[in-house]
């Protein structure tokens, strides 16, 4: 049961990307909306990463199964994008670009710092990198200050 609760959490961005993805096309969510919106869901996340330190045996296990979908994900952005040079028109297509969408915004801050310093040609498999780098950092987070506060007691 506890494992399908992390899988479940392991989806969840991709919900949320669907959401965003609705109000930016739908309201124009597209400045600081969306900004705001971003930083919610590092919240949200980090909150997720707090929340499976109750379903995980470790940390690893916990980071793993709340994280596998991305992991996925960037596979199948590698694959697309860097091996066949665009993105498929199919769900196997769009569900990872949907997944990363909470986490662009913040990711792209973070991309225009390192582009000052760094060119590259393919910018959007290094920012779907940098929001799975992200993620699991922000999930991480979470997990470690559940533990510190569990071991308090």
């Amino acid at each position: 049961m506890n494992k399908l609760k992390l899988f479940l959490i392991s989806i969840s961005p991709f919900i949320i990307g669907k959401l965003f993805s609705y109000l930016t096309l739908e309201f124009e969510f597209i400045g600081v909306e969306l900004s705001i919106l971003s930083i919610l869901f590092c919240v949200y996340w980090f909150y997720m990463g707090y929340k499976s330190h109750d379903y995980g045996k470790s940390a690893k296990e916990s980071i793993l199964l709340g994280n596998g979908f991305a992991m996925i994900c960037i596979l199948l952005i590698v694959i697309q994008k860097g091996f066949m040079g665009r993105y498929m028109f199919n769900v196997i297509g769009l569900t990872p670009q949907t997944f990363y969408l909470p986490m662009i915004r913040v990711s792209s801050w973070i991309d225009s710092l390192i582009h000052l310093f760094i060119s590259f040609t393919s910018r959007s498999i290094f920012i779907s990198t940098i929001s799975l780098i992200l993620m699991m950092t922000i999930f991480y987070l979470g997990y470690k200050k559940a533990k510190i506060i569990d071991e308090g007691r």
